[in-house]
């Protein structure tokens, strides 16, 4: 007889991992060589035979644990995306400028050629005529020699480049921040010159502009080194220069959030030099700098961009303005305001198929967002089907080109194949690729031309769109505390299919990634996920949500990413949506302190600390009665903690010791027993079991051993939502949480700050805040986790 003959007595309230009732029963199928097992004692045993009790769960892997061994997969980038929304630091919800530019300076392209730059992106008309720059060589153009102030050189610069391109409408726009368009910046976007091509006179208005430029006054200022060495960034690496990145970029990104736009170009003046860039959604290519006052390559760049098409200087033109009749339609059947702008997109019903039918969507014009500038920057709205006359969800989103990176409309389709649950049915999907390549993204073709000083490989990244059967409310406004639980469970059960059935792991669990769809949950965005049949690096970073990441990523700066990684996250987003939106016994003081701590630590070269680790093992920071009303609530969260905590908890060498000599004993009893044993060695056995249960060594193996396991942890949402006692009436309702802006590093002000601020909230950190990039051994995205709700849908990203 061996060890896996036997069965153990439960546990009752122990340890959830060595819980009988939670152990699914694949576990008990095989037998393994002095493995502890859970205790499940048979009462009708008569004495003299060993009936056999005890479920053995297995030391070797079950059907797919081969597969939650930890894939070489994408490492989680750790800067500001992989923490919005869901902060609750209000100094890293937005990008202070100096971060933002030094998290842009990698993916930065220059210096090219600004003779090749206007010759690649704007080309010159047919009846282009070099006679009409010669005037732009001459310094008396702008008469901006005498000029000390910055300010005065606005209007200056605007009469002089004003001939080159009547077509334009130069705007100085330096008094007048854009507050319609930009309300989540934590600074005012006023630009100093804006150029319409619609006619507007006056103004900053970031939905309509075409060109901005930004004016310093001093080289201090510069983002961009002038003549850089051949081991140099084009990036100047000092303070103020990475305050004017930050500020240009920001720009940019309030331009490419508030437009559907390819890509989009601007100017940097400081004072006589120049330098003209294009942004898109790897990088930005810069051109090198050059002398305005003698050089005629910015008449010549505005003379070229007022008689481009709409198409080379950045608008999508696949998106187009919706008819009076249908932004009516529109409107009402998505509850929007009379006064919301529609647009009109197009998408193939069948991309397999040359000559498709077309479904014609209308949807809301997006909102800017302070986020990061690089990645998918996924835009993801309802629509309005007007064939169908249904409501649909549109995303509009760039993500990896890369082999081996399955476009997600692709992974809808396979999920589907599979009859994975709870997953939305994904109608249609295609890539959009311009026929012109300068159309398209270009960042990343000039990487390695040979004027490109050194820098970050940039990733390749292709419009891609997808419309989904429905429209999800948000996690966070759940109706009560039992559907907020049940809507997770939803989402594991999708999850688990996907895993086991269409070998997918999603790598993503979070807030933001479950919707409520007629009381049920639903997993989306699986633009993440990864083949599991698909091994080794496809990329080199990727963005994770860093507050519902497992405590081992953000401990770990080089961990990849396993199943037990997703199946930890679902504790976090059930624990971190309830403490922020349902009422609890801690004051508003513990419960902000409690986030901050646990799931918004700040890193330390790479690593987030083990904060996580030690609340799941020791229950830190946290009381056993947490949610006021619901015991129910407050014992899953306990029983997850419990249970994941054995992969953080240590065992002294001596406890293991003694558990091996523990497991050795018994086997020699069993051995001498066989088939039948005395009542002294019954006793013996029976002895032996308990002192296995007390053996926190015995429990961590146990609990290592199912970590992976989505049916054990499944069956604790399930044990939990069938008790009675859940309250009937309490829905969400946003907890008050208290301020945590921190004065730290020094104090910066801009002209792009919003005067109405008070000193101590409007100045702009200088040192980074808050930033993580986790570098592991591979993929390298730029995402944005993106929140799916009817509120912040047009928002983003990523």
């Amino acid at each position: 007889m061996s060890l896996g003959d036997l069965r153990h007595p439960t546990t009752g309230d122990g340890i959830a991992a060595v819980d009988a009732e939670i152990i699914p029963a694949q576990f008990a199928a095989q037998g393994s060589q002095l493995t502890p097992a859970t205790v499940q004692q048979d009462s009708s045993a008569a004495e003299g035979n060993i009936t056999p009790v005890l479920t053995l769960i297995l030391a070797q892997p079950v059907a797919l644990d081969s597969l939650a061994t930890p894939i070489v997969n994408t490492p989680i980038k750790r800067d500001s995306s992989t923490r919005l929304p869901f902060t609750t630091l209000a100094r890293c919800r937005v990008d202070t400028l100096n971060s933002m530019g030094k998290e842009m300076q990698n993916y930065v392209i220059g210096p090219m050629p600004v003779e090749k730059f206007l010759n690649k992106f704007l080309p010159n008309p047919e009846d282009y005529d070099t006679s009409d720059f010669a005037s732009a060589s001459n310094a008396e153009v702008f008469d901006m020699q005498s000029i000390k102030k910055e300010e005065d050189s606005y209007d200056r610069f605007i009469n002089g480049i004003r001939p080159f391109a009547p077509q334009l409408s130069f705007v100085n726009s330096s008094k007048h921040a854009d507050t319609n368009n930009c309300s989540s910046f934590t600074f005012n976007v006023k630009l100093d010159v804006c150029v319409y091509a619609n006619g507007t006179s006056h103004g900053c208005d970031i939905s309509k502009f075409e060109v901005n430029i930004e004016f310093k006054w001093n080289d201090i200022h510069d983002a961009f080194r002038k003549h850089p060495g051949v081991d140099q960034s084009v990036v100047s690496q000092t303070d103020k220069g990475f305050d004017t990145l930050g500020q240009i970029t920001s720009y940019a990104v309030a331009q490419l959030g508030a437009q559907y736009r390819t890509h989009v170009f601007s100017i940097l003046i400081i004072h006589n030099c120049a330098c003209i860039i294009r942004w898109d959604r790897e990088g930005a290519i810069v051109t090198n700098t050059f002398d305005y006052y003698h050089e005629s390559h910015l008449a010549d760049f505005f003379y070229c961009f007022a008689r481009a098409s709409p198409a080379l200087c950045g608008v999508d033109t696949s998106i187009t303005p919706a008819s009076n009749e249908d932004a009516a339609l529109a409107r009402t059947a998505l509850k929007l305001a009379t006064t919301t702008h529609m647009l009109k997109v197009a998408v193939p019903q069948d991309p397999a198929i040359e000559d498709s039918d077309w479904l014609t969507l209308i949807i809301p014009q997006p909102v800017a967002k302070g986020f990061p500038l690089v990645g998918r920057w996924t835009c993801t709205c309802p629509a309005f089907d007007i064939l169908n006359n249904r409501v649909v969800m549109f995303k509009d989103s760039w993500h990896v080109s890369l082999k081996d990176v399955l476009p997600e409309g692709e992974t809808y389709k396979l999920l589907k194949s599979h009859n994975v649950r709870n997953v939305a049915t994904c109608i249609t999907f295609h890539d959009v690729i311009h026929a012109t390549p300068e159309k398209n993204t270009q960042t990343v073709k000039f990487g390695s031309a040979e004027w490109a000083c050194p820098n970050k490989a940039v990733t390749p990244h292709i419009l891609h769109r997808l419309v989904l059967d429905l429209v999800g409310e948000q996690l966070t406004d759940f109706e009560s505390s039992r559907e907020l639980v049940q809507s997770v469970r939803d989402a594991l059960l999708a999850h688990q299919d996907a895993y086991k059935n269409a070998k997918i792991l999603h790598r993503d669990l979070s807030v933001g990634n479950i919707v409520i769809y007629r009381g049920r949950g639903f997993l989306i965005d699986w633009d993440l996920a990864k083949l599991l049949t698909i091994q080794g690096p496809r990329q080199t970073t990727r963005t994770g949500t860093w507050q519902f990441m497992s405590a081992h990523l953000v401990k770990n700066s080089f961990a990849v990413h396993a199943v037990k990684d997703d199946l930890e996250s679902s504790l976090y987003v059930v624990l971190w949506t309830a403490l922020k939106y349902r009422e609890s016994y801690m004051s508003v003081i513990d419960r902000t302190q409690f986030i901050l701590q646990i799931f918004d630590a700040d890193p330390l070269v790479g690593t987030g600390g083990s904060a996580k680790s030690d609340w799941l093992v020791a229950g830190t920071y946290f009381p056993r009665d947490i949610f006021v009303g619901c015991k129910l609530l407050n014992n899953l969260v306990v029983k997850l903690a419990q249970f994941f905590s054995h992969r953080y908890s240590s065992v002294s060498p001596e406890a293991q010791e003694s558990l091996v000599r523990l497991q050795l004993s018994l086997q020699e009893v069993l051995d001498e027993a066989r088939s039948v044993c005395t009542a002294a060695q019954q006793k013996m056995i029976d002895v032996a079991q308990c002192c296995l249960l007390e053996s926190s060594a015995y429990q961590k193996e146990i609990g290592m051993q199912i970590l992976h396991s989505h049916e054990v942890i499944i069956n604790i949402y399930d044990k939990h939502l069938g008790s009675s006692g859940w309250p009937d009436k309490d829905a969400a309702v946003l907890q008050k949480m208290h301020p945590t802006n921190k004065q730290s590093g020094r104090r910066l002000y801009t002209k792009s700050l919003c005067a109405s601020q008070d000193v101590t909230s409007a100045w702009v950190q200088v040192t980074p805040s808050g930033k993580k990039r986790r570098l592991d051994p591979e993929d390298d995205i730029e995402i944005l986790s993106s929140v799916a709700g009817l509120d912040d849908l047009v928002s983003f990203n990523q």
